[in-house]
């Protein structure tokens, strides 16, 4: 699956924030629909100051057709400067209209093409790659199983005790297993 440019009509945002750009990405899969609207902003503070309008001006005029996508909207704000790590916490975790990606702090904005390949990466996930370790590890957390199964999980005095016994047991395990 690949992020691709769209031409829709985006000059209900770009009509209201002169200083920001618009591009709308959407995925080649109609199965797996997602799309995307980048804001490339030259600098942080368009970002800290427009991106609760920027989602609710998208809330009123973007509705994706497919009833599945409109779980699947991103607002992407990308930039060159660093976005202050707070307001990209909040901005990140906010997910009213759409979920929300900030790329900041780049050597330069990137082109519409390098931009959607950027925005696999977050989007699609298309940094990934599989581990090629062997399954030791895996074999080790199965053998856990058997001292955590039946844990307790109210909030008695046994059942703390109970657990900590628990979690010493496992511990033990483990610096026995170490190599």
């Amino acid at each position: 699956m690949k992020l691709l440019s769209d031409d829709f009509d985006l000059s209900f945002l770009s009509s209201e924030y002169e200083s920001i750009r618009f591009h709308l990405f959407r995925t080649d899969d109609s199965l797996a629909f997602i799309s995307c609207i980048a804001c490339i902003c030259d600098n942080f503070t368009d970002i800290v100051d427009n991106w609760r309008s920027i989602q609710n001006i998208v809330s009123v005029h973007y509705q994706p057709s497919n009833k599945l996508a409109v779980w699947n909207v991103y607002l992407a704000f990308v930039t060159v400067q660093k976005v202050p790590l707070w307001e990209k916490y909040e901005i990140e975790n906010n997910k009213f209209v759409a979920r929300k990606i900030i790329l900041d702090d780049l050597s330069e904005i990137p082109s519409i093409d390098k931009l959607a390949h950027e925005l696999e990466k977050p989007l699609l996930g298309s940094d990934l790659t599989l581990d090629q370790r062997p399954n030791e590890s895996r074999d080790t957390l199965l053998s856990l199983k058997g001292y955590v199964r039946g844990a307790p999980l109210d909030s008695k005095k046994e059942s703390k005790e109970k657990r900590a016994l628990m979690i010493n047991n496992i511990i033990e395990f483990l610096q026995k297993n170490e190599n």
